[in-house]
């Protein structure tokens, strides 16, 4: 029985698939949350983005609750969307799968640089940006001060929550300056 759930348990940690899980423990409960992590006999699932470490011999089962087939990549058929930014002196585009973005991006430009200005960014479930990384794919400059105030202003972005999405999704972020 054990070697069935920590062999359960490790196909659901090597696969890339992410999906809720349910957790039965022997005393009947049933915990939901993300199963992340199996070490030393000890299953770590997040509960509300909280991690929750059980030991292995007190699980029952493990299930898939929700299949989700979207791994967070930036997919091509992703829809191009159009903001102005918070003060509404530049265009911003912005493709994000399943994503809108709630608040712009806060731009300034002291100097008379002009360019575009590529931003990759990872977005968690709540909508914050993790990560940022700018001049990327189809920037037109690679002025270090434009760089840095694009990265600067993507931080400031807040996009709608979507508890379904991967725990992080990838999008593009183009700021024309």
């Amino acid at each position: 029985m054990i070697k069935v759930l920590i062999g359960a348990a490790m196909l659901l940690i090597s696969s890339s698939v992410m999906a809720q899980h349910s957790v039965v423990l022997k005393t009947g409960d049933k915990i939901e949350g993300v199963v992340m992590e199996l070490m030393d006999d000890e299953l770590t699932i997040y509960v509300n983005r909280q991690p929750k470490k059980i030991m292995l011999r007190d699980t029952s089962s493990i299930f898939f609750d929700e299949y989700v087939p979207y791994d967070g990549s930036l997919k091509s058929e992703t829809p191009i969307r159009k903001i102005k930014s918070a003060d509404g002196g530049y265009m911003v585009e912005y493709q994000i799968l399943d994503r809108n973005m709630i608040q712009a991006p806060r731009l300034s430009n002291a100097t008379e640089k002009r360019g575009t200005v590529v931003v990759e960014v990872i977005v968690n479930r709540s909508g914050t940006v993790l990560k940022v990384k700018s001049g990327v794919t189809g920037s037109t400059t690679s002025d270090e001060y434009l760089l840095t105030k694009a990265e600067y202003a993507c931080k400031g972005i807040k996009f709608n929550e979507y508890m379904k999405a991967p725990l992080e999704t990838k999008g593009l972020i183009t700021i024309h300056y």
